[in-house]
């Protein structure tokens, strides 16, 4: 028997291909944007806090999950301007946006690229770094690439990497989906860390116009610089998940939804 909120699966159709999603939920629409290497998955523990007040729609960006595979390496505005494309293809009217990570980029983008589609904005665990900063963690990453071995060794090191991002007092099956759904990254054409390291933010920030949320999970060690932050964008308010890792809304999924809800109901 189908649960109350159940996600129901479908596709969408867009220029470059077919963009997978779920949908939860009534009422006004949340957009949920995943990280890199991940998929929507990300944002399964949301629903039974969210879904009785919104509408929860999580796609598949391009290139991961179930989503079609971009036909060349795209840009941050390519992405946000694909999702655009499939939230206008699903008749979804004016939305809020939700990104984590990686995600949250693409939800900034959205925001400042489409401000009469996005009424409001929740940026998770979205970092500044100075130039040189991201230029030694771009290297960083291409320098731990493990290529595939016979022994499995680049599993274990990896395993090792997850198993180091729980949430406090959480399990390590908390990460075992997410670290799956990383491996089956390697059968992708593209990384999209890249391009948002890459990318500067500052246009998009002064752009910006609806009302933001800077969100941190506590223990999340890939967050930096949302002082900084802050600085760019004043109006913006600003909150953390206590105990949350890399991985908030599978570490505290009640706290952050309540979080969210709170701040979609101003």
């Amino acid at each position: 028997m189908a649960t109350l909120n159940a996600p129901r699966k479908g596709y969408v159709e867009t220029k470059d291909g077919q963009l997978h999603f779920w949908r939860s939920g009534g009422g006004p629409v949340l957009v949920c944007l995943h990280q890199a290497s991940q998929d929507s998955s990300e944002y399964h523990a949301l629903i039974p806090t969210l879904a009785p007040h919104h509408t929860l729609i999580a796609f598949d960006l391009p290139g991961h999950g179930q989503s079609f595979d971009p036909p060349r390496e795209y840009d941050v505005p390519d992405y946000a301007q694909t999702l655009m494309e499939a939230v206008e293809k699903l008749k979804l009217g004016r939305v809020a946006v939700l990104g984590h990570h990686s995600g949250s980029v693409f939800a900034l983008e959205m925001a400042a690229g489409f401000p009469h589609n996005v009424s409001k904005a929740i940026l998770s665990g979205m970092s500044w770094r100075s130039a040189e900063n991201v230029q030694a963690l771009l290297e960083s990453r291409a320098a731990r690439h493990l290529p595939v071995t016979e022994d499995g060794q680049f599993l274990s090191t990896m395993w090792g990497t997850y198993a180091a991002l729980v949430g406090e007092g959480m399990p390590l099956d908390s990460v075992l989906e997410p670290y799956l759904v990383n491996q089956l990254m390697r059968l992708r054409p593209y990384d999209a860390h890249n391009v948002v390291l890459a990318w500067d933010k500052r246009p998009a920030m002064r752009a910006l116009s609806c009302p933001a949320l800077i969100l941190q999970g506590e223990r999340d060690v890939f967050v930096v610089g949302q002082d900084k932050l802050m600085e760019l964008m004043p109006s913006a308010q600003r909150k953390v998940i206590a105990g949350a890792g890399a991985f908030s809304f599978r570490d505290r999924p009640h706290e952050a939804a309540q979080i969210i809800q709170e701040f979609l109901a101003l």
